[in-house]
């Protein structure tokens, strides 16, 4: 009978280890698939030099994939946990999913981004040389906040709990109470140090966390409010009178935008002439010299919105008088989007609600798993892969939600921060490169989130192990990891963020096919309002 036992375990260890390398094979090659697609999709033609090459364009492929990997790594972990240990040394591949992550962060894409942005520039003329001075201080900077705070905060106190038991109740057969034996405990810490690859760890999710719970709890509020819009606002068929009205506000808003342009030239060159054709200078003029290219950053920063704005309504017009209106399957499957991520973000919403911060707030254990119960599910009825398709849907919306949160900040807030969307056909390299180092530096917070808010999922794993029982308890972390702080933020920006997009749902200058709008878009670039449809133009 043990035989027989052992046989059985051995040929379902040996099914285990087949099944986890087919999954995390099927990950990879649908990953770059996808990715390469994604990539071909969204660059803009006319890319040339660095920006066409193949380097390039591998980078982003594989910076993206391994985006995909890390995010779907806890699935990874629980198939190899249970219900027998697989072949795979998770402990190992999550530390170096971790420090693959961190060399794209820090060297990879920044050196990519860095080179694209001064390969047109004729103003720098040793680009190599401009280039590696970048990015050997951001790596100075990063590898030395890292060391320098690694002997101070890799130190995790553990909770633990300490019975005190009486030697002599436990020792001696003669009136053996087991009730009261070891009755007396009390809550303590036990010190741990964590190795470099653990903080290492520890600190790409905190500094990843600072943009996963702004930019995601806006993109949570923004995303399905958007596509649904979208929907609403699809372009529709009109006459010749209205597209020759539309058309010529258009085509003065671009002739102001270009006037703009000009003046930011005028008014870098008379900075640089300030400068005396040096980047930077030292002292009272240089910082005054400091401000003003901040002014222009932020003045630029609008104009770059105004833009994206601007080219939209056209593609909006062209596609109105000649294609007669957008498509319908497209007008629906832009509102069956909205729909569904309406229902992700309620549910995202509802369980860090019920899961996470009512069982801190009540200090007992959830009342109901939730989103747990739909994972454990699937594996118990031995769909997993279906399993793991519905936890990448709603890992892959967060990080859709990362980069949705922040254009929709930037579009706001020009002032603070430089916008990047994507569109197809139509995005620039370095807009895609800045998106690629979000989506990294957002996918180690993700991990741990989802770890935090699949507690019951991913029990018995080694990411359990890892940020349950080593990260969340690190000296400085441990206040905001223990107190959920972060993910009270997404909520908080969540809130905020649904309030302010329903009372303002669409971007500053943004325009439908209206009358109204007509004579808001006319009001913007300083023109009369247009005639009524029909007169003459």
């Amino acid at each position: 009978v043990v035989v027989a036992v052992d046989e059985v375990a051995a040929e379902t260890a040996h099914a285990m280890d087949v099944f986890l390398l087919v999954l995390v094979l099927a990950v990879v090659v649908f990953a770059l698939v996808l990715n390469t697609r994604l990539l071909h999709y969204y660059q803009q033609p006319e890319d040339s030099g660095f920006a066409s090459g193949v380097l390039i364009k591998a980078i982003i492929v594989v910076a993206l994939t391994l985006a995909w990997l890390v995010s779907l790594l806890l699935p990874i972990d629980v198939r190899n946990s249970r219900p027998t240990k697989g072949f795979l040394d998770m402990q190992t591949l999550w530390a170096a999913a971790f420090v693959t992550i961190a060399v794209f962060l820090v060297i990879v894409v920044p050196a990519s981004m860095f080179y694209h942005e001064v390969e047109g520039d004729d103003l720098v003329k040793k680009k190599r040389r401009h280039v590696l001075c970048y990015l050997f201080g951001t790596m100075f900077i990063t590898m030395s906040l890292v060391a320098i705070s690694f002997p101070f905060l890799s130190k995790a106190s553990l909770p633990v709990t300490v019975y005190e038991c009486e030697e002599s109740s436990w020792q001696s057969a003669d009136g053996f109470d087991g009730s009261k034996i070891c009755s007396d405990s009390h809550q303590a810490h036990v010190e741990l140090q964590v190795g470099f690859q653990i903080y290492l760890m520890a600190a790409m999710c905190f500094v990843g966390w600072f943009f996963f719970s702004i930019f995601g709890g806006i993109g949570l509020s923004a995303a399905p409010l958007d596509m649904i819009l979208a929907f609403v606002d699809r372009p529709r068929c009109i006459d010749e009178g209205k597209y020759k009205i539309r058309r010529k506000i258009v085509g003065t808003a671009a002739n102001i935008l270009l006037s703009r342009a000009e003046e930011f030239q005028t008014r870098e060159a008379e900075l640089m002439e300030q400068r005396g054709g040096k980047p930077r200078r030292f002292g009272l003029s240089g910082w005054k010299a400091g401000r003003k290219q901040r002014q222009i950053r932020t003045d630029y920063n609008r104009f770059k919105c105004d833009v994206i704005l601007l080219e939209e309504e056209f593609d909006r017009l062209q596609m109105s008088k000649f294609n007669k209106g957008e498509s319908l399957v497209v007008s629906i499957a832009k509102l069956l989007l909205g729909i569904l991520f309406a229902i992700l973000s309620v549910a995202w919403v509802l369980h860090i609600i019920i899961y996470v911060l009512v069982p801190q707030i009540e200090g007992g254990k959830p009342s109901t798993v939730f989103l747990n119960g739909l994972f454990t599910s699937f594996e118990s009825s031995g769909l997993y892969p279906v399993g793991v398709a519905f936890y990448a849907v709603f890992n892959f919306y967060l990080l859709y939600c990362v980069v949705k949160g922040c254009m929709k900040f930037g579009m706001r807030i020009a002032f603070f921060i430089s916008i990047h969307p994507m569109r197809a056909k139509a995005t620039p390299l370095n807009s895609i490169l800045f998106n690629v180092e979000m989506v990294l530096i957002s996918s180690a917070a993700l991990v741990q989130f989802s770890q935090t808010c699949f507690k019951d999922y991913a029990r018995l794993t080694d990411a359990d192990v890892i940020f349950s029982a080593q990260i969340k308890y690190l000296h400085f972390y441990s206040f905001f990891f223990e107190n959920n702080v972060f993910i009270i933020t997404i909520l908080t920006f969540f809130v905020l963020a649904l309030i302010y997009f329903i009372a303002r749902p669409r971007d500053r200058a943004s325009v439908q096919f209206s009358s109204k709008t007509d004579k808001h878009l006319a009001k913007l670039v300083g023109v009369a309002s247009p005639a009524p449809p029909g007169t003459s133009a």
